[in-house]
């Protein structure tokens, strides 16, 4: 990343998130650039709570290729250049960030990418927009940003037919037909979710 930083400020604003192992080397590197690319750029250990305002406010990301972050990224709709963790369990990043650029919607650097494959990856989506927008609408093709909505309706309804089953079975051995049975609907009770910025 440092050997290609000058030219990616001379290009866009960059928000480095780059583990607490690198930070001060990173900013060591930060202190050796001119001004004007100095001010355009911002290196953290770690992005807390402000993580989907940052992620919203992004023309481009440039990640790691987990779960967690494919589903931010994809919810959000974003252009993104991942960078896959070789010592991901299974290859699953290899594999999350190769499925996104079969669809248009990511590019995935895999193997050993040198500052020049990334440059060369990033170069277009900051040059494009139009190019950029396409990629972010085949992102958003993929993401789920009502998942939670969706995992809690399936839970609540398992758990429900689950109910339905025992009071059922529970009927069935008091001996009376069903039909002499009383069901009161009970009321339906979900929970609200809010998720900020998206």
């Amino acid at each position: 990343m440092a050997e290609v930083l000058p030219w990616m400020l001379s290009h866009a604003d960059v928000i480095h998130q780059c583990g607490p192992t690198a930070l001060e080397a990173l900013r060591g590197h930060a202190e050796t650039l001119p001004p004007a690319l100095r001010q355009r750029y911002l290196v953290t250990g770690y992005v807390g709570a402000e993580l989907p305002d940052v992620l919203a406010l992004a023309d481009v990301v440039i990640s790691r290729s987990g779960a967690g972050t494919i589903a931010e990224i994809t919810a959000l709709g974003k252009a993104s250049v991942f960078i896959p963790l070789a010592s991901s369990a299974g290859n699953e990043q290899a594999h999350n960030a190769l499925h996104l650029q079969d669809t248009g919607a990511a590019i995935g650097l895999t193997g050993s990418p040198t500052p020049q494959d990334l440059q060369a990856a990033v170069a277009p989506l900051l040059g494009d927009p139009a190019r950029r927008a396409a990629m972010a609408g085949h992102a958003r093709a993929h993401g789920r940003p009502d998942a939670a909505v969706k995992l809690v309706d399936v839970v609540l309804s398992a758990v429900g037919e689950q109910r339905l089953r025992e009071r059922s079975e529970s009927m069935s051995r008091c001996g009376k037909p069903l039909a002499c049975h009383k069901f009161a609907p009970r009321p339906c009770i979900r929970p609200a979710f809010h998720a900020e910025g998206r």
